[in-house]
């Protein structure tokens, strides 16, 4: 997700007589937070720094910090660093739906927190794989399907992510979300990922996963500014909104997960 939090701080001029290269001020660095905790899983975290427009090095994990991980019913955890996985790992908390949570990161001096809830998922969902013709704008292959019902007595927010196999099918410039605004509560036969022909055989998989509103409104803008091609009616660029406070840049994604599966055939 690194390209999401670049900050813009670089021109370059070429003349057909000289090339000059103009070492611009750096942008304002920022602390970059990403973390997950799903219902009967650990709680994860990645702390890295913003990097400027032109570098293209992955900004490296960072390890030198100290996480917190709280409840609304009191347990407290300091989650322990991964070397290997490069990440913050709890050891004894788990997510548990509909409760909160606090995550502290101190880092550099400073504290970040953020809170959020674990959303309960209505886990009614189903897919179906079906073999389409090219007809239009749809390519000839086998299309996963996505039946469910909705709940529409509040607003819930969705994200999916498809496999082959054990395969992530979506792209980097890719996200795959939604909210029940707008519906009826009824979800039939809707088409959410494609398989090519040689898939005949091969697993197909979706992930569903809840979302709190905070963690909606920053995929939606970090899918604006990902797929944005500067074009007329484009979106200005800009950073997508951050769930944690201090000015750090963050996602903390609290969900609860269903996983559905098909054999492709």
């Amino acid at each position: 997700m690194k390209n999401i939090f670049i900050l813009l701080s670089a021109v370059l001029l070429v003349s057909c007589q000289k090339v000059i290269d103009i070492n611009p001020p750096k942008g304002e660095e920022r602390v970059i937070i990403q973390a997950y905790l799903y219902e009967d899983s650990i709680a994860r975290v990645v702390i890295t720094k913003s990097t400027d427009y032109l570098n293209n090095t992955p900004p490296p994990s960072l390890g030198t910090g100290t996480v917190t991980l709280s409840d609304d019913h009191g347990n407290t955890e300091t989650l322990l660093w991964n070397a290997v996985k490069q990440q913050y790992e709890s050891v004894a908390m788990k997510g548990v739906v509909n409760d909160t949570y606090t995550l502290q990161v101190d880092f550099e001096g400073k504290t970040y927190k953020s809170i959020s809830i674990l959303p309960a998922l209505e886990k009614n969902s189903s897919i179906n794989i079906v073999f389409k013709p090219a007809q239009g704008f749809d390519e000839e292959g086998y299309y996963m399907q996505l039946t469910a019902t909705l709940s529409m007595n509040t607003k819930l927010y969705y994200l999916f992510k498809g496999y082959q196999n054990d395969s992530l099918l979506n792209d980097v410039n890719y996200i795959n979300y939604a909210s029940n605004e707008n519906t009826d509560g009824q979800i039939k036969d809707l088409d959410m990922y494609r398989y090519e022909n040689d898939a005949v055989g091969k697993e197909a998989k979706l992930e569903v996963y809840s979302l709190t509103e905070p963690a909606y409104k920053f995929y939606n803008a970090a899918s604006l500014q990902l797929n944005n091609d500067g074009g007329f009616f484009s979106t200005p660029p800009a950073n997508v909104p951050s769930m944690f406070d201090n000015n750090a840049i963050g996602l903390f994604q609290c969900s609860s997960i269903q996983v559905l599966t098909k054999t492709i055939q």
